[in-house]
């Protein structure tokens, strides 16, 4: 395997590189990342080609932030056209593997979202988000 098939397969940017790339690490962006993470493990890709999302959230700031969190989990980017986002007041993901075929809708936890919009203290928030099971980001799944 030669160096660029080796990244394009093994390498992901952890949770630390996300916030580096946002700018901060805050609940929006840990919610985008940790479910992207779910999304692959989940779907298991060959690579990021093989990944079409679909994200459909309020586009305005910090609601925006789930996408750079997904984009830096899962390598479906804006460049490679293969993420897409949708203005609405729900907040939905949907991902399918092109490869095979399988699908995944998500449905973020809106008491999450709210806790998030509320947050106080986003140090506390994210800390509690790095140590939560997937299952608390998440309202609904579907396959």
């Amino acid at each position: 395997m030669n160096k660029m098939e080796e990244v394009r397969v093994r390498d992901y940017l952890t949770l630390e590189d996300a916030g580096a790339f946002h700018g901060h690490m805050g609940p929006f962006l840990v919610i985008g990342y940790v479910l992207g993470r779910y999304i692959v493990e989940r779907l298991k890709p060959r690579d990021e080609f093989d990944l079409f999302i679909s994200v459909a959230i309020p586009l305005k700031t910090p609601y925006s932030c789930i996408l750079d969190g997904i984009q830096c989990s899962t390598k479906c980017t804006l460049g490679k056209w293969n993420i897409k986002w949708i203005e609405s007041n729900e907040f939905i993901i949907e991902a399918r593997n092109n490869n095979t075929g399988r699908k995944l809708r998500i449905w973020i936890n809106k008491k999450l979202i709210k806790e998030a919009e509320n947050c106080e203290d986003i140090i506390g928030l994210v800390r509690k988000l790095r140590e939560s099971p997937v299952s608390y980001f998440m309202e609904k799944e579907e396959a």
